[in-house]
């Protein structure tokens, strides 16, 4: 059943981001995500009026869940960002490379690294450094200019980044609430940050007919992705979830291919390959 659900997860992230392109050239990335949170807020709190055990707060779990939520606001900002320029398959990638940011952050926390990560850790390395040199093919076939190429691979790690110590918070909240507790708390403050950023900015709030179907569908899709990973750690604790939902940014990175028809030189294959070989190391 975890592998099953790690399946589910990988492809509902996957296609989730993939949606995003279309929704942040739609209503611009920062209402992209604030309608995403909405839909995927409500749609959650659905799933947790069945399958949830009811609510059981405490400080310690809500300030972990507030860290991760804003840090996770930030990070899915920057994705959505990096989405909306584009080049997808190289942004997906970058992004996908969150548990190298993990893995450095728990070795400095005082973690200690089997072999096999520290090799994955090298190999993580190679293919995001493969991935950044192979992003200037797109300047002749997307037509982008060489500042924009360079925006995107920077909000790409931000994402990666950003991500990856919200995961951080996300994980320690876990410790102290039920994981399926925890992304409610997680969602509504993503929400919130979100929420403030635009109102503090005096952004407007936008939606389109054409944008309704595509963020329905992100919001349902990132909130399954959500949903999927933590019901894996009822099946196993050390969920092989993890290391399948990790491979979420092939998803997005296959449908740039087939239905934007990105073109994907041999180093950016060889990059893309490495760092995903890396990141299925790192969780392990």
């Amino acid at each position: 059943m975890a592998i099953l659900l790690g399946i589910l997860s990988a492809f509902s992230f996957g296609v989730g981001d993939f949606l995003a392109r279309f929704s942040s050239k739609e209503v611009g990335f920062k209402n992209s995500l604030f309608w995403m949170l909405v839909v995927g807020s409500i749609f959650y709190l659905i799933l947790f009026y069945f399958f949830g055990s009811g609510l059981s707060p405490n400080a310690i779990g809500l300030s972990n869940s507030f860290l991760s939520g804003i840090l996770i606001m930030f990070g899915l900002l920057c994705l959505y960002r990096g989405l909306q320029m584009g080049p997808v398959s190289i942004v997906a990638s970058i992004t996908a490379t969150n548990p190298f940011f993990v893995f450095v952050i728990r070795f400095f926390l005082g973690s200690e690294p089997t072999l096999t990560q520290w090799i994955a850790t090298l190999v993580v390395i190679s293919g995001a450094i493969f991935v950044s040199i192979s992003a200037d093919s797109f300047k002749e076939s997307l037509g982008l200019s060489k500042k924009q190429i360079k925006e995107s691979l920077i909000v790409s790690f931000m994402a990666s980044g950003m991500l990856a110590l919200g995961l951080i918070f996300s994980q320690e909240a876990s410790n102290s609430l039920d994981p399926i507790e925890a992304v409610i708390y997680v969602r509504f403050f993503s929400l919130l940050g979100i929420a403030s950023l635009l109102f503090f900015m005096k952004s407007k709030i936008t939606l389109t007919k054409k944008a309704v179907p595509i963020l329905f569908f992100q919001g349902i899709l990132e909130t399954t992705g959500y949903f999927c990973l933590v019901s894996a750690y009822a099946f196993d604790k050390v969920s092989i979830a993890v290391v399948i939902s990790s491979g979420f940014g092939l998803v997005t990175v296959l449908l740039a291919r087939l239905v934007l028809k990105e073109k994907i030189s041999k180093i950016q294959t060889l990059g893309i390959s490495l760092t995903f070989i890396g990141v299925v190391g790192l969780t392990i």
